[in-house]
């Protein structure tokens, strides 16, 4: 073995341009790791920063090999989006009442995807319907079903939770709006200007604006969605229907008198 590696060494010395020794040090190419990267390309640049040829060349293959593990970019964007909900931790305790399982699946999909920058925008245009998307409605769809709201209202339930938490990490921690307002000089800037609004104009705003531009992500987060929970153990099934299409309710500019929305009454959830 010896006297045949330094063989192979003094046969290499004859070569200007030596072939390469044994096997190649570059790591195997696996559908995992494809995603890995085009994860860490989205964190870093955004999801209109992910080209198939770019992903190819920081993973030092050609554009051809990554199809042998992902069939197109939607694909790709797929399964990108269920490995980063698979993180979430859809495991919840059915003796808790439904309110504080629903209420912890939303605040742990929260974290997933404010840890991820760029997913909840690709997530907003992207429904993937895999593994850990579908344990993911499920979880949700579980206690609120079982809270007392019939199917179809259980699943309205669980995509206006769903998508407000969506919404939510939609502008995440680094977005220049939030750093704006984590900002102490500029957050005050924007108070003041804020207040000098002219009263007659802005009466509301010039009064409650400051508050509505707070350093208080956490809280905005919290309160928003104990809302949207109370709204759910107050509203009657009913109330969860659409009034109307909305092409036949009135779109008047800000100000004017909006379409008339159908109320109902009736038990609410059980809270249990």
């Amino acid at each position: 073995m010896a006297g045949h590696q330094a063989e192979d060494a003094d046969t290499r010395s004859l070569w200007f341009n030596p072939p390469d020794g044994g096997e190649s040090s570059r790591p195997a190419l696996t559908r995992e790791r494809v995603v890995a990267e085009a994860l860490t390309v989205i964190s870093m640049d955004g999801a209109q920063a992910l080209s198939m040829r770019g992903l190819a060349r920081r993973l030092g293959v050609v554009p051809g090999a990554l199809y042998r593990h992902v069939r197109s970019k939607e694909q790709l964007h797929d399964l990108i989006l269920d490995a980063v909900l698979a993180e979430v931790d859809c495991r919840t305790d059915p003796a808790l009442p439904w309110t504080e399982q629903v209420a912890a699946l939303a605040h742990r999909l929260r974290a997933v995807l404010e840890n991820h920058s760029g997913i909840a925008a690709l997530l907003k245009t992207r429904d993937p319907l895999g593994p850990a998307s579908l344990a993911l409605a499920e979880a949700f769809l579980a206690p609120l079903h079982a809270g007392g709201l019939p199917g179809r209202q259980a699943a309205l339930a669980f995509r206006l939770i769903y998508d407000y938490t969506l919404g939510f990490a939609l502008a995440d921690p680094t977005s220049p709006a939030e750093q704006r307002l984590r900002d102490t000089a500029t957050r005050q800037q924007v108070h003041a200007f804020l207040r000098a609004l002219p009263a007659s104009r802005f009466p509301a705003l010039a009064a409650l604006g400051q508050y509505a531009w707070a350093d208080d992500r956490d809280h905005r987060f919290i309160s928003g969605l104990d809302t949207v929970i109370r709204g759910l153990q107050a509203a009657p099934s009913a109330d969860l229907e659409p009034a109307a299409e909305p092409d036949r309710m009135s779109s008047g500019t800000c100000g004017s008198a909006p379409g008339h929305v159908r109320s109902a009454g009736g038990p609410g959830m059980r809270g249990r």
